[in-house]
């Protein structure tokens, strides 16, 4: 069952759960702690850890298992905006009024990767991981669209928003297949089709929008200021709207047809998506704070797979210790693979980058060993001359 995960204005990360008894579906809190001493601005899940940023210029990191903090990363020095897991969970991307983007390795907790001035040192204000993990969104308070190239880790592509008529953006969102992403900013929201590299769609709605959730790659819901939720298509010329809240929607998430919603008030409310795009409320609770940000935890699903995995390579372990079978086990060893470290590096995706010394595991020269041969080649240029 899925769990969600509320950040809020009070410094408390709380969770709660659907639970069904005498027949009346309820959420349930599931735990709660205030690991930050100010405002939760930003929350995100990968594999067991769960990490929340703060106006207290910390990140904190919570094994989702032993539901205790992990880590508490303090590589920014201003509120921490956007915090990202890759979608395979091996590393972390952070955003901070700062003005740096950070890539953190998940597991060991090293930084990686520091771009001082992501935005040309403005305040990055969000940010969005492409579905492959070989790319990264962002947008920040220089009024650009920055595009991160996770494979070579490096920047790719700027877009000046204001020349697509776009102000302050708020928040960038990947539809599930991720050839589209929506981008809210005042009274729009935006769709951009990432083939053919530009706006598809102006939504402009009659509240200020605050949030999105894709369910397809082609429907969405928007979250209004208001408390409505629209559904629409990226198709649709108008969208149906429903009463959700009494004030502002401040997330959406979406898992197993079931859309659940908060509210800036600390309302929560789960709804049915149904056949027709309509919804029905389930049901709703309050957590007495101010909610500021919302994700799911797919524990139970991390745990089975974390489960299986093990249970893989226990077998496979075993298998090897008889010679006579070694070569009938091509299938249990490449999944045993799968289950090592170096293995989990999946081709073109982030992880597969160096940005300091791996050779140990047979990758390529780390960029700073080139840069010493290349200065051991100057001395002996300077001799033949």
């Amino acid at each position: 069952m899925d769990e969600l995960i509320v950040g809020t204005y009070e410094g408390f990360m709380l969770g709660y759960s659907l639970s069904s008894q005498d027949e009346v579906t309820k959420l349930k809190q599931t735990f709660a702690t205030q690991s930050h001493t100010s405002s939760v601005r930003c929350v995100s899940t990968g594999g067991k850890f769960l990490a929340s940023g703060g106006t207290d210029d910390k990140v904190v990191v919570i094994d989702m298992k032993s539901r205790k903090e992990h880590t508490v990363l303090m590589n920014h020095d201003g509120t921490i905006n956007a915090v990202a897991f890759t979608n395979g969970g091996t590393h972390l991307i952070t955003g901070s009024d700062d003005g740096k983007l950070i890539v953190t390795r998940v597991g060991n907790w090293q930084v990686e990767k520091i771009w001082k001035k992501a935005h040309g040192g403005q305040p990055i204000t969000d940010i969005a991981v492409h579905p492959s993990d070989k790319m990264a969104l962002s947008v920040g308070g220089d009024k650009t669209l920055r595009t991160w190239n996770l494979v070579k880790g490096r920047p790719a592509f700027t877009i000046n928003l204001a020349s697509k008529g776009v102000t302050m953006p708020t928040e960038i969102k990947f539809s599930p297949g991720g050839d589209r992403f929506s981008l809210v900013s005042l009274q729009n929201v935006d769709v951009w089709t990432i083939s053919k590299a530009g706006i598809e769609k102006r939504i402009t709605c009659t509240s200020k929008p605050s949030c999105v959730q894709w369910i397809t790659d082609e429907r969405l819901f928007v979250g209004l200021e208001n408390g409505n939720i629209l559904s629409l298509t990226v198709s649709d010329t108008q969208a149906q709207t429903f009463s959700a809240h009494k004030q502002r929607v401040k997330s959406l998430h979406y898992e197993n047809e079931v859309l659940y919603s908060a509210s800036s008030s600390g309302e929560m409310k789960v709804w049915t998506v149904t056949e027709s795009n309509n919804l029905a409320e389930i049901c709703s609770a309050n957590a007495g704070c101010r909610i500021t940000c919302v994700t799911l935890n797919r524990q139970s699903k991390f745990i089975k797979k974390e489960e299986d995995a093990v249970e893989e390579a226990k077998s496979d372990s075993e298998e090897e210790t008889v010679p006579d079978d070694a070569g009938d086990n091509s299938e249990a060893s490449e999944e045993a693979e799968e289950v090592s470290p170096p293995a989990k590096r999946k081709p073109g995706a982030f992880v597969t980058i160096s940005y300091g010394d791996d050779e140990k595991e047979g990758t390529e020269p780390s960029p700073k060993k080139i840069k010493r041969k290349k200065r051991n080649r100057k001395p002996k240029n300077k001799k033949s001359q």
